[in-house]
């Protein structure tokens, strides 16, 4: 993806947090491998760098 792509996909999400958090919303979004991972990364305190490749592997 290119960085308005990154950019857009990223106020998706910034925007269905903001609805799940403000709503009575049940949520039923599946967490991906891809997800998790990003989601594990931020619960450790990694240090988010830039990356390349996008491959969180």
């Amino acid at each position: 993806m290119n960085v308005d792509q990154h950019l857009k996909v990223a106020q998706w999400h910034m925007e269905q947090a903001r609805l799940h958090a403000t709503q009575d919303h049940a949520c039923g979004c599946p967490i991906s491998d891809e997800y998790q991972r990003i989601i594990d990364i931020i619960e450790e305190g990694t240090e988010i760098k830039e990356e390349v490749t996008c491959d969180l592997k």
